[in-house]
């Protein structure tokens, strides 16, 4: 998985628009960032037209995988996601 920034861990801000490509990817409904502040652990955001907007929550060290669903409770599971992790510094 693969987002705009380059290469290593990626820098982001809360409500920019996050651009990601992944092969074998397919059923990838769902951004899925993995953050201590989340309650769950994860924050799911919708994942429409290859990118999605990071959510306001979010400090520090954050994982981002594209998920298939969104369980409503926070935990993502192996069998949602669909790709990741990338590493990226959210401020």
């Amino acid at each position: 998985m693969a987002a705009g920034a380059g290469n290593g861990t990626a820098a982001f801000t809360a409500g920019q628009s996050l651009a990601l490509a992944s092969e074998g990817a397919s059923g990838a409904q769902f951004c899925a960032f993995t953050n201590a502040g989340q309650l769950g652990g994860t924050a799911f955001v919708p994942f429409t037209g290859g990118a999605c907007v990071v959510p306001g929550e979010l400090k520090g060290l954050t994982y981002v995988n594209l998920a298939s669903a969104n369980p409503g409770t926070g935990v993502l599971t192996d069998a949602i996601t669909v790709a990741g992790p990338m590493v990226m510094m959210a401020s």
